[in-house]
């Protein structure tokens, strides 16, 4: 009878073996896996030691091998709690949980160790059959039953809470192996009560075994993962259809039915496979893809569908399969992207980049053929959205994007380049400023405001030159409106050569400046200023750009560019400067009272820090304030007087002595004179030169020179060129003269040598 024991108990390791040689085969180096190795190694060894006592003639080495056994039993036990923590995915009940059983396990190990010799947990003895085994059981044997018991408990647990909330595709894999162990500490518990001679457990336990590898490393990888593929292939978005070798459906999802109709049956889906296979598909093709549009629930859908073979690891053809992608909200997406992408959000027509492209394909398609490139421009269209609200200005933008559309045709293009600029590319043959000009002009009282009326202003540029940038055309066409930004009607300016000039004339100062100003190009002149007794302390320091090649470069060739630009506040930085240095000289001579007066641009109060740059000038050179005449206009002054007026006043607490420039030419004038105070009045006689009532001209002269007169201020007056208006100035009280009467703008040296403190008797 031993030996049919020892047999079961053998072929149970055999079978274990087996699981784990299979094991390791499907080994791909999962968490899991190695868990799952574990235990099995441990349990064969269980039961090979279990088998093995049947066989075992005497009492002392049984015994020692009945320890061993339980031992590996006690490990083994240990390591199904690691294993179905990671099966199972759940946390220790508490923190120490495995420090806990891994001290009951050596606390078990140690008593078992000493059995053979003291027999205080169990004794051995021969039964029926002529083998040993266990005859009585002693209370430290407790300690093993308790053990066993808790980590079962633990076990059962996890594997119930993990079956109760899962999806009942999975709740095999937790249900199975918690039954099997469930049978395995009941066969337990019968066999330690009735002591049966062969411990059936141990066959439950290969059989657990069996289970714990086919659902951790069989079931999970293998079956569930069919069952989760066939859930993804039954829902997926895009349609599938399997076919065999014989090329009949074998499969195939919902979308893929629907595609071919709800009223198709078998035979009709084998016909439509036997028709692609017959038109979409090269003979002995392997893969292959292609367009397709259908209606679909009464909507037309495209689609794009992919043919693909299907071969084993031996190379044999299996079947193939087809893939329907639906691409209509993929290619609806794509659509709205590339509109936003191609069309300006507001107006709904192409934009800058866009009308770029489509007008350099139309010039390109016809090269021999003449085209106008027109951009048209809002006259003061910030007013609109400032006094109308940003609202209207929008449907303005609108509306002239609608009268574009009115001029063009499907031969024209046209787009919005920024925020009222508009394009238009139109063959020459139906360019037609008269209709044109007409359309636009509804736009007048756009408003409906009596005093405000909308003026559009056209350029027009005739490509002449197809090799150009459409962006360059556009520019020379919005060059051409600069023309006429100051008319206030509709009005069309078309680009010339002329245009061009000045336009290249304007980039190279640009491109020019930078060097000029760090080669010593721009030169100070002075221009002097003679009192009414005639001596002369200072003058007006003004700007002249000697170029190496061109000669003496006349300011108004450049001024008004480097103002535009902006980059006339680097000119003024440098000038005041070179004033600094000149007065630094002087100072040194010992000419104390002597001065020279610069001229602060408008755009240097947004460009610099005025206070900041100027004092710390005449800190630098150690020379007073007052020897540096600060000349402003009226216009750079009020058009931010919460500004420029505290700043001003700064400058003269300083000790600076500051001039009103150009006085008369602006619209704020007595504004002005109520609100700054200033310690020059700098008048201009060019704006009283164009008038034909001399006797009122003189009139306003003499009043403004009072006025100056009565707010404690000095007049100074330039562009005095004849003796009468000498005689007339000094007649009405004017302490200061500039101009031709007396001298031109010259170089510092000349001034120094002919002027700087001299007499002129008026």
């Amino acid at each position: 009878m031993k030996w049919l024991y020892a047999s079961l108990e053998f072929i149970a390791v055999l079978f274990v073996a087996g699981c784990i040689i299979f094991s390791k085969k499907k080994s791909k180096g999962a968490p899991i896996e190695k868990y799952t190795a574990r235990l099995l190694y441990v349990t064969a060894a269980a039961v090979a030691a279990r088998g093995s006592i049947f066989l075992i003639p005497e009492k002392m080495t049984a015994s020692l091998m009945y320890t061993v056994y339980v031992c590996l039993i006690d490990a083994a036990v240990l390591m199904l709690l690691d294993f179905t923590r990671e099966y199972t995915v759940t946390r220790p009940l508490f923190e120490k949980e495995k420090l806990c059983f891994t001290a009951a396990m050596l606390v078990d190990c140690a008593l078992m160790m000493i059995n053979p010799f003291t027999g205080i947990v169990m004794e051995f003895g021969i039964r029926q059959g002529g083998f040993y085994r266990i005859i009585n059981i002693d209370l430290p044997y407790i300690v093993h039953i308790v053990y066993v018991l808790a980590v079962f408990t633990l076990v059962m647990i996890a594997f119930f809470s993990k079956m109760n909330s899962s999806p009942v595709v999975y709740k095999i894999r937790y249900a199975l192996p918690a039954v099997t162990l469930c049978v395995l500490i009941a066969s337990r518990g019968l066999w330690l009560n009735f002591r049966y001679a062969f411990d059936f457990s141990l066959l439950i336990c290969a059989a657990a075994v069996f289970e714990i590898m086919f659902f951790s490393q069989i079931y999970i990888p293998g079956a569930l993962l069919e069952r989760l593929l066939f859930f993804t292939l039954a829902n997926m978005k895009d349609g599938v259809i399997f076919i065999d070798v014989d090329g009949k459906c074998i499969y195939s999802n919902k979308n893929a039915d629907q595609y071919c109709g709800d009223e198709l049956d078998a035979d009709s889906m084998n016909d439509l496979i036997r028709y692609w296979l017959t038109n979409n598909i090269p003979e002995h093709a392997l893969e292959a893809e292609w367009c397709s549009n259908r209606r679909v629930n009464g909507e037309m859908h495209s689609y794009v569908i992919d043919y693909k073979s299907i071969f084993d690891t031996n190379s044999e053809y299996l079947g193939s399969f087809f893939i329907l992608h639906d691409t209509t909200d993929e290619n609806r997406r794509l659509s709205v992207e590339k509109y936003r992408a191609t069309h300006d959000s507001l107006t709904g027509i192409f934009n800058k980049e866009y009308f770029y492209e489509t007008a350099r394909v139309m010039i390109d398609s016809a090269p021999s053929g003449t085209y106008y490139i027109m951009c048209t421009d809002v006259k003061n269209f910030k007013i609109v959205n400032d006094v109308f609200g940003t609202e209207t200005g929008d449907r303005l933008l609108m509306k002239l994007a609608n009268i574009l559309g009115s001029v063009a045709d499907e031969h024209c293009t046209f787009g919005r380049l920024t925020a009222d600029r508009f394009a238009l590319c139109i063959p020459a043959e139906l360019f037609d400023e008269e209709r044109i000009l007409n359309e636009f002009s509804e736009i007048s009282a756009f408003t409906k405001h009596v005093f405000f009326k909308i003026h559009i202003h056209i350029g027009v540029y005739r490509v002449l030159d197809t090799s150009l940038r459409v962006s360059v055309m556009c520019d020379r066409a919005n060059l051409a409106i600069k023309t006429i930004k100051d008319s206030y009607q509709n009005v069309v300016a078309y680009y010339d050569s002329t245009l061009r000039d000045s336009y290249i004339e304007e980039q190279k100062v640009i491109s020019e400046f930078e060097s000029a100003l760090n080669g010593g190009q721009f030169h100070a002149y002075i221009q002097p200023q003679i009192f009414t007794n005639g001596t002369i302390l200072g003058g007006e320091a003004l700007v002249r750009w000697i170029h190496p090649q061109d000669g003496m470069i006349p300011p108004y060739k450049f001024i008004g560019i480097l103002e535009q630009t902006g980059l006339i506040s680097q000119l003024d930085s440098y000038m005041w400067e070179q004033a600094c240095i000149r007065l630094k000289k002087w100072y040194d001579m010992g000419l104390r009272d002597n001065y020279i007066s610069v001229n602060i641009s408008q755009k240097d109060f947004y460009l610099l820090d005025v206070y900041k740059e100027i004092t710390s000038l005449v800190i630098k050179y150690g020379i007073p304030p007052k020897c540096l005449h600060l000349e402003i206009t009226e216009t750079a002054i009020m058009d931010n007087p919460g500004a420029q007026l505290p700043l001003i006043q700064k400058l003269r607490d300083f000790g600076f002595l500051v001039e009103i420039d150009d006085f008369g030419s602006g619209y704020s004038s007595l504004n002005t004179l109520k609100d700054m105070r200033a310690d020059i009045l700098k008048i201009d006689m060019g704006f009283l030169s164009k008038t034909e009532n001399k006797e009122r001209s003189e009139f306003i002269l003499r009043m403004i020179i009072s006025m100056a007169k009565g707010l404690d201020m000095e007049v100074l007056t330039e562009g005095v060129e004849t003796r009468y208006q000498v005689d007339m100035l000094t007649q009405y009280g004017c302490d200061v003269f500039q101009g031709y009467y007396f001298a031109k703008p010259m170089p510092i040296n000349e001034f120094e040598d002919k002027y700087l403190n001299a007499y002129i008797p008026l």
